[in-house]
């Protein structure tokens, strides 16, 4: 039996499929075929139960995806099975093509937009819910998934060990987001905090990052490691790996982070737990503000309405200081007044 799972993004939405295709490969498929971004397939390829990935590319039109579709037509008697994780137009023509989807990602779009529109409570299920709720409709073994299905090349860890260096311990941060609404300041003076620690720093993000990693790594000097912009997604897969913590905005690379085992800080501004992104490992934590608007958007790419972000702006570094370095004792979350 051969299983196409169809998720074209986010990073974060991507590293959350993961555990699911390790179920769906324990739990009877002979192959897993998954389809995605271009930007993505470095992320599939360390996935424990990815087969193979099939990859499109920007500009690609709806009659490309009926057409790659129709290369995965199953037969009456195959048993093939299409789930379509995204649920967008591009990802139902695929699955047209392809015979049909056995199972589809549903969004809540009435929930999410009475949190964020009336900030009216909703229990929305988890990413992993979610996604372990595609398997049960595909046919699968229930199951409860956690973060993890994602193997780190050995000659990736070899050489993050080497560049993070074995002196002191080092904890990983990501100070940037594509959305400025969930882009925290503080990062400059948290990452002062923790080489005051005796820790190294590494900071991890995207070319688009290196904005917020430059300014850090030329005041950390020696102490910190900044690999923005010139790493794979393998590669910041196992400089985190290498550290003890990983701290950042609400973004795919917290979710990178636990998925090979590494418990982070996790600080939401516009964004907020109920929308299913919150960390699950145990050690991890998340800090947010106790605030009337919030939240405001979706995913952080709106604007603040009040113009002054204080949803994150007014988290002290200190605060996330004393989260990051010392025992939590259980602490999952942190709410501020």
């Amino acid at each position: 039996m051969r299983v196409l799972v169809v998720r074209f993004s986010s990073l974060g939405d991507c590293v959350l499929l993961c555990p699911l295709l390790a179920h769906l490969k324990r739990s009877g498929a002979d192959e897993v075929v998954v389809l995605t971004k271009r930007a993505y397939a470095g992320l599939f390829a360390m996935a424990e139960g990815a087969d193979r990935v099939v990859t499109i590319n920007r500009g690609v039109t709806l009659f490309d995806l009926a057409r790659i579709g129709r290369s995965f037509t199953r037969s009456a008697s195959s048993g093939d099975v299409v789930i379509d994780a995204h649920s967008n137009v591009r990802s139902r023509v695929v699955s047209l093509g392809a015979g049909g989807a056995h199972a589809r990602f549903r969004k809540f779009y009435r929930a999410r937009a009475g949190l964020i529109v009336f900030k009216r409570p909703a229990a929305l299920p988890t990413m992993l819910e979610q996604y372990a709720a595609l398997a049960k409709q595909a046919g699968f073994a229930e199951t409860r998934l956690s973060p993890g299905g994602v193997r780190v090349p050995r000659e990736e860890m070899e050489r993050a060990t080497l560049r993070v260096g074995g002196e002191a311990p080092a904890i990983a941060v990501a100070p940037g987001s594509r959305w400025r609404a969930k882009r925290w300041r503080g990062f400059p003076a948290l990452c002062d905090g923790i080489v005051a620690t005796g820790r190294r720093v590494v900071l991890v993000g995207d070319a688009r990052d290196r904005e917020f990693t430059a300014p850090i790594a030329a005041a950390l000097g020696s102490r910190c490691v900044d690999a923005a912009g010139d790493a794979t997604l393998a590669q910041t897969a196992a400089l985190i790996a290498r550290c003890e913590s990983f701290v950042g905005n609400d973004s795919g690379l917290m979710h990178l982070a636990e998925a090979v085992g590494v418990p982070v800080v996790a600080l939401f501004g516009p964004t907020v737990r109920e929308f299913g992104y919150a960390p699950s490992l145990q050690p991890s934590v998340t800090i947010e503000r106790r605030l009337a608007c919030r939240p405001c958007s979706r995913n952080g790419a709106a604007p603040c309405p009040k113009r002054n972000y204080e949803c994150l702006e007014a988290i002290r570094p200190e605060e996330v200081l004393r989260v990051v370095t010392e025992e939590r004792d259980g602490e999952r979350h942190r709410l501020i007044d």
